[in-house]
């Protein structure tokens, strides 16, 4: 009879093994992904900052948008960077 899920919990925990780990959204998206969701919003906003000549929402924009990803990246640790070795 195979072992049960108990069982194979129990004799994880004994060995020290914790329970598998999976990928979070973070490390399933690859880095370019990242920075085009970076990227485009920024560009998109600056290109339309400038076509109607706001001059100043373009240079409050930008660095509200980058002060909003740097919090972001802080508060999740740099969680994007984080854990990003090849799979063998």
């Amino acid at each position: 009879m195979p072992p049960s899920k108990k069982d194979l919990k129990d004799s994880r925990i004994i060995s020290g093994e914790g329970p598998p780990k999976k990928k979070t959204l973070a490390q399933k998206i690859p880095l370019g992904g990242w920075l085009f969701i970076f990227v485009f919003p920024l560009v998109l906003s600056e290109f339309m900052f400038y076509v109607v000549g706001k001059w100043m929402s373009m240079i409050l924009f930008g660095i509200a948008w980058i002060g909003f990803w740097l919090a972001l990246m802080v508060r999740s640790d740099w969680a994007i960077f984080k854990n990003r070795h090849k799979e063998d």
